[in-house]
């Protein structure tokens, strides 16, 4: 069990600081308003990763498969919404 919080640590830190390099890039203005649309829509796929790795191993959800396909797929329909507001500019 120990073994498996601490990669679920070290993905959730991998995840960071992609989301973290990602906001350097935008607020130092390396992206145009294009990138920065669709790179604002990938990081909400970073954030449905990182809730599920907090929701199955933190959580203990990987036990109840049912539970976390609710809480997953909520989480992706709210994300899917987002990121359709993300992208509604580039149509």
């Amino acid at each position: 069990m120990r073994d498996r919080l601490f990669l679920a640590w070290l993905l959730l830190l991998l995840l960071s600081a992609a989301s973290t390099a990602f906001a350097e890039l935008a607020g130092a203005g390396l992206l145009d308003p294009r990138g920065l649309a669709w790179g604002g829509a990938l990081l909400l796929g970073v954030t449905w990763l990182k809730s599920r790795t907090i929701l199955g191993a933190y959580l203990r959800l990987d036990q109840t498969p049912a539970a976390r396909r609710v809480f997953s797929g909520v989480l992706f329909l709210y994300l899917v919404l987002l990121a359709g507001l993300f992208l509604a500019p580039l149509a």
